[in-house]
């Protein structure tokens, strides 16, 4: 017998659509998050002299040590040192992990035991929620409306309850929605964690893509250095989703035993996938980072200027940061062929079926992201330049 946990998990749903856009052809794919740009041109030269043989092969010869390679958390250190002026001790608050997805999972195993609750808002990343359930904690939603202090607002009404989560799972800049958390987002967050004794995962992935309103890591709130994990990953700001190499930061206990963990699940990392990590980092990436900063702030300009009321889209939440649009669709279903209202349940899948197959544009259904953002849909902004505006061409015509 299977676990049931598992075969009762649904497909990754961006992945899914994402290759039955490929099966129908000519589509614009607004469905998945590899974004076109990386590895920064001034890592080229680098990335190449540790791609000759002699390199390659030492690299195939041992065990990397359970907590990655010190250089690379030396600069992961640097990088928080630079750009947020936070001290992050290499040798003891830094574990390298096979991208952001490990990170979520050590932590979610070292915060909590099979039945604990886990605080998620809705919306949020699919992933967590999938992650927890297969772990036999219980997911808590967090229920957010579109606001400008979304988290304080949510966590008003939360601490009235009796629930007491002892992980809160925070994504900021956020997939799906583009909202990022203020000062007074974060200083409720440190509020609400102190009283219920709550740790806090800050997935901090688009932490370069915040165009609209700082990035804030969750330790620049002194309440939090001591109950909040830190992840990241070279995916998404850098480009390198093949890379697989992310990180966590946390108080010295808790990399402690999430290294130990990590040890017999994953016994490290790719050490040559290291060396490319450690060479981005090392290199000047500062203007190469606000140039696509700034290139994904245009296209949600553009998106949001283009998308309008009239032809359906809503927008509830103007994006803030990271890498993608969650317009609310329930004026554009309204207008689209019967056939899909009768065979999907949600606004969102409707919306999202009509686009593929009648406007060759792949989008997300926002009931992935959680049962509150049923009537919306999520696009993407990370695509070549040219299909973005082809997109924006056909949603144009809705």
């Amino acid at each position: 017998m299977l676990n049931k946990k598992i075969t009762e998990l649904a497909e990754y749903a961006s992945k899914s659509i994402s290759r039955k856009a490929k099966e129908l052809g000519d589509v614009c794919a607004l469905s998945f998050g590899e974004p076109y740009f990386g590895p920064p041109e001034s890592a080229k030269a680098a990335i190449e002299k540790n791609l000759n043989y002699d390199a390659y092969v030492a690299t195939l010869k041992r065990y990397e040590d359970p907590r990655g390679s010190l250089e690379l958390r030396q600069e992961i250190s640097r990088w928080y040192a630079d750009n947020y002026g936070i001290s992050v001790c290499p040798d003891s608050e830094i574990l390298v992990t096979h991208g952001g997805v490990e990170a979520i999972t050590l932590s979610v195993m070292c915060t909590t035991s099979a039945g604990d609750n886990v605080l998620v808002s809705d919306p949020s990343y699919m992933l967590y929620s999938r992650n927890i359930t297969v772990l036999e904690r219980s997911v808590e939603p967090l229920r957010r409306g579109p606001n400008s202090h979304e988290y304080q607002a949510a966590l008003k009404d939360k601490n009235t309850s009796s629930s007491q989560p002892n992980l809160m799972i925070i994504n900021s800049p956020e997939n799906p929605s583009g909202y990022v958390l203020s000062e007074e987002d974060w200083q409720a967050v440190a509020d609400y964690a102190e009283q219920n004794q709550t740790w806090v995962l800050h997935d901090e992935v688009y932490d370069s893509m915040a165009f609209e309103r700082p990035h804030l890591p969750a330790v620049t709130n002194d309440k939090l250095r001591e109950r909040t994990i830190m992840i990241n990953s070279f995916s998404k700001k850098f480009g390198l989703p093949g890379l697989r190499i992310g990180w966590m930061v946390a108080p010295a206990e808790l990399i402690d035993q999430a290294a130990k963990l990590h040890d017999y699940m994953y016994l490290g990392v790719g050490i040559l996938n290291e060396k490319t990590a450690i060479a981005v980092l090392q290199s000047e990436t500062a203007e190469w980072l606000e140039t696509n900063c700034d290139e994904i702030r245009d296209r949600a300009n553009i998106a949001v200027t283009t998308l309008t009321k009239d032809l359906g889209f809503n927008w509830c939440r103007s994006p803030l940061g990271a890498m993608f649009l969650f317009p609310e669709v329930s004026g554009l279903y309204e207008r689209i062929p019967q056939k899909y209202k009768d065979e999907f349940n949600s606004k969102g899948e409707a919306v999202a079926n009509y686009l593929l197959l009648e406007k060759g544009v792949a989008t997300v259904p926002g009931n992935v992201y959680g049962e509150d953002s049923a009537n919306y849909i999520r696009l993407v902004l990370c695509t070549p330049r040219d299909e973005f505006d082809l997109a924006m061409e056909r949603l144009a015509s809705c």
